[in-house]
């Protein structure tokens, strides 16, 4: 998902990221041709079936937030019941590598829908939901003609049945997340964050230059950094805000103790 801080537009989950190991899971995902979108297809099949596995099996791995039992920050998570219904579109190789220091899993936990890109019955499930109510749904990304979430909320707080009804939370590489944008209607609106830092919440991914000219440079957040700071910038709950930015610090220090136990 990609936030604005300041003026400088911040990026999704991964551009070039380092897994929980240190491991370089980055990929340059570029626009497909014709002929490899079957196999796109399959490999979108074939993530979804490695995550139904770990989440049936997940061994030494919590199947919820993805960390290892031990540093499992579950129990510590908020049970919040949003007003706002969430989607949250997994480009399916998140899925597949089902990674410690992906976030957009934690959203799962707070109630979010999940969605597997590339996966045709999930598409097409997600395509009639915005269909559905196309006028009270928003993606959140710095599309073409994105507006700022605090621009979304002053044009609704007229009346709270015009308030965003549906959130869809973009979630993979940069060039993944955009590609995945520019499937979805354009009519829909698109919006941004800016108030979200890698200060305040800080991050579990390493960012560098991207080779991708489109994509933001500096004050990169992530996922769930991103989507705590839409619920503040939209005026939801702000107890509902205060638990979802607690429940991050609390899964920032399981992370951090899994990190420090796994270097030592």
């Amino acid at each position: 998902v990609a936030a604005a801080s300041g003026g400088r537009m911040t990026e999704p989950a991964v551009v070039e990221a380092l897994g929980e190991d240190g491991e370089d899971v980055s990929q340059d995902v570029g626009t497909p041709s014709r002929a490899s979108k079957l196999d796109e297809s399959r490999r979108a099949e074939a993530s979804l079936a490695n995550y139904e596995s770990f989440v049936a099996s997940p061994g030494i791995k919590c199947p919820r937030c993805w960390l290892m039992t031990r540093h499992c920050c579950c129990a510590g998570f908020p049970q919040l019941d949003l007003r706002p219904r969430v989607v949250v579109l997994f480009h399916h190789r998140e899925l597949g590598r089902h990674l410690a220091s992906n976030t957009a899993k934690l959203l799962l936990l707070l109630g979010a829908e999940l969605v597997a890109w590339g996966v045709e019955a999930h598409e097409q499930r997600f395509l009639r939901l915005i269909e559905e109510d196309p006028g009270g749904t928003a993606i959140l990304f710095p599309g073409p003609g994105a507006v700022t979430a605090a621009e979304l909320a002053a044009g609704t707080t007229a009346g709270a049945a015009e308030k965003l009804r549906l959130i869809v939370v973009l979630d993979g590489g940069w060039r993944e997340c955009k590609h995945m944008n520019e499937w979805i209607d354009p009519q829909i609106r698109r919006c941004v964050v800016t108030t979200a830092t890698r200060e305040e919440y800080g991050g579990t991914r390493k960012y560098g230059p991207s080779s991708d000219a489109g994509a933001p440079v500096a004050g990169r957040v992530q996922t769930a950094a991103a989507f705590a700071a839409l619920l503040e910038e939209l005026g939801e709950d702000a107890a509902h805000v205060a638990a979802v930015k607690a429940g991050i610090r609390h899964y920032m220090e399981c992370y951090e103790a899994q990190i420090c136990r796994s270097k030592t």
